[in-house]
């Protein structure tokens, strides 16, 4: 009996690393987002016009 529930035990523990080991994987990894960030807008006789563009998920 004993070696059953150690066993047991350790398949747990081990599913439990794994699971850690790849939220942390996730975490390390930045998701990447295209078509992000400031737009400087430059047009002759004119203030320059500064704007960002909208931020969208990508879809996985």
């Amino acid at each position: 009996m004993e070696e059953n529930k150690r066993s047991s035990l350790e398949e747990q523990l081990k599913k439990m690393i794994e699971s850690s080991n790849k939220k942390k994987e996730e975490k390390e990894r930045p998701k990447t987002r295209t078509g992000t960030g400031n737009i400087i807008r430059r047009r002759a006789g004119e203030k320059d016009t500064r704007f960002s563009t909208p931020k969208t998920s990508v879809s996985e």
